[in-house]
């Protein structure tokens, strides 16, 4: 059904990985100070697990491009 490859699971496990900083932010701050941390001007957990599911996107799209057999 899917095509195993690494790189897509490469991609889950960032995915999960970025997403429990910003979920354990929310149960202990709430919603409020956590959107704090999303406009601050400083370097933050939140602000790095969006580049994280940004490079799992980028996992995913190597993932299941088409390979392409003429460099063998």
């Amino acid at each position: 059904m899917f095509p195993k490859n690494v790189f897509t699971a490469f991609a889950v496990i960032f995915f999960i990985s970025a997403a429990i900083i910003p979920i354990q932010n929310l149960v202990v701050w709430g919603p409020d100070f956590v959107y704090g941390f999303y406009i601050s001007n400083e370097i933050t957990a939140e602000k790095l697990s969006i580049g994280v599911i940004g490079f799992g996107f980028v996992l995913l799209y190597v993932g299941y491009r088409k390979k392409d057999s003429s460099y063998l």
